[in-house]
C-alpha cells in the first residue's frame, strides 16, 4: 500500500468517526427555548388527547426528551382556523405565540412551513369480523351486495371513496355522515364505535389512521383493509409544521425526524396503521417542487 492510499484510508476513517459521534450527540434547544410547546387537539385520537395517549403525544415527548425540555400543550380543535388560533396566535398576557409546533399537518400546505413527512396513509375499509364474506376492495362490496345481500355502507361527506362506490353501482346503499359534528369531543371514529359496532351499517370507509385505531380498540372484532386501489395519488403524507419565519426551529425538527426515524416508525406501528403495500401505482402522486408552497 502506498503512502497516498494510507492517507486516504486514514482520512476516511476520521470522517466516519466524526459522523458517528455527531449522530450520537443530543440535539440542542434553540437559544432561549425553555419548552417544546405543541399545538394539539385534546380530543383527536389516535393523534392526540389530553391524556397523552396519541401517537403525536408520544412523538412530542420523544422530542422533548431529545432536547432535554418539558413538553407543553396548547389545545384547540383541529378544524378550520386551527393554525390561526394556535401557532399563529399571540398570547396577550405574555406577548408570545401560544405554541410553536403543530403535529400531523399535510406534507404540502400554505398555512405553515412543513418539515419532512414522518408518516403516510390512505383510506381504509372496516367491517365486522366473523361475517360470512370477505372484503378486500370496493369491488368486493359490490359483489357481495349482488350475490348475497345489499351491504349498508357508511362514509363521511366528501369522502375520497365516493366516486369508486358510485362507479360500482352502490349509490343506494350509502349512508352519509357529517365529518365534524358540533361537539368537538366527538371525532370520526364514531362511525366505527357508534355505527359499525352496533350493526347500524355493515362496512365503513374512512381515513386510515382513524379506521385502524378505532377498529383495534373496539369491543366488537373488526377487519381493516386499506383501499389501495385508489392509487398513489391518494396516499397522503404528514409533517410537523412551524411558522415560516422559524427557519432554525424547522431545521432542528428535521434533524430530530432523521435521527429518530426508527423510533417514530415503531410508535406509528402500534396504532394499527393500514398497510401501504401493493398500492395501485395509478394515478401517480404528483411530485411537488420545493417552491410549490
Amino acid at each position: 500500500m502506498n503512502k497516498m492510499s494510507r492517507w486516504t484510508l486514514m482520512a476516511a476513517g476520521l470522517l466516519l468517526a466524526t459522523t458517528v459521534v455527531k449522530a450520537d450527540e443530543n440535539l440542542k434547544p434553540l437559544p432561549g427555548q425553555t419548552a417544546v410547546r405543541v399545538c394539539a387537539d385534546g380530543y383527536n385520537m389516535p393523534y392526540s388527547n389530553k391524556a397523552g395517549e396519541g401517537f403525536d403525544n408520544r412523538i412530542a415527548e420523544l422530542l422533548g426528551k431529545e432536547l432535554g425540555l418539558p413538553v407543553e400543550y396548547y389545545y384547540f380543535p383541529q378544524r378550520i382556523g386551527f393554525s390561526r388560533n394556535t401557532i399563529k396566535k399571540v398570547d396577550p398576557e405574555t406577548g408570545h405565540f401560544y405554541c410553536d409546533v403543530a403535529m400531523s399537518i399535510p406534507e404540502h400546505t400554505d398555512f405553515l412551513k412543513p418539515t419532512k413527512p414522518y408518516w403516510s396513509s390512505i383510506e381504509a375499509m372496516v367491517y365486522r369480523k366473523g361475517e360470512d364474506y370477505e372484503l378486500n376492495s370496493i369491488a368486493d362490496i359490490a359483489k357481495v351486495s349482488k350475490e348475497d345481500k345489499p351491504l349498508r355502507i357508511g362514509i363521511f361527506d366528501r369522502g375520497v371513496t365516493t366516486k369508486e362506490l358510485l362507479d360500482n353501482g352502490l349509490a343506494n346503499q350509502i349512508q352519509y355522515f357529517q365529518m365534524m359534528p358540533g361537539d368537538v369531543k366527538i371525532n370520526a371514529g364514531r362511525i366505527i364505535s357508534d355505527e359499525l359496532a352496533k350493526d347500524k351499517i355493515d362496512v365503513a370507509l374512512l381515513w386510515g389512521p382513524i379506521a385502524g385505531y378505532y377498529a383495534s380498540v373496539s369491543d366488537v372484532p373488526m377487519v381493516v383493509k386499506p383501499v389501495n386501489s385508489l392509487g398513489e395519488a391518494f396516499v397522503f403524507s404528514f409533517s410537523m409544521g412551524t411558522r415560516y419565519q422559524d427557519k432554525a426551529w424547522n431545521a432542528l425538527l428535521n434533524k430530530f425526524l432523521t435521527k429518530h426515524k426508527d423510533e417514530i416508525d415503531e410508535i406509528m406501528s402500534e396504532y394499527n396503521m393500514p398497510s401501504l403495500e401493493n398500492v395501485n401505482p395509478y394515478p401517480k402522486k404528483r411530485v411537488r417542487k420545493d417552491d410549490d408552497d
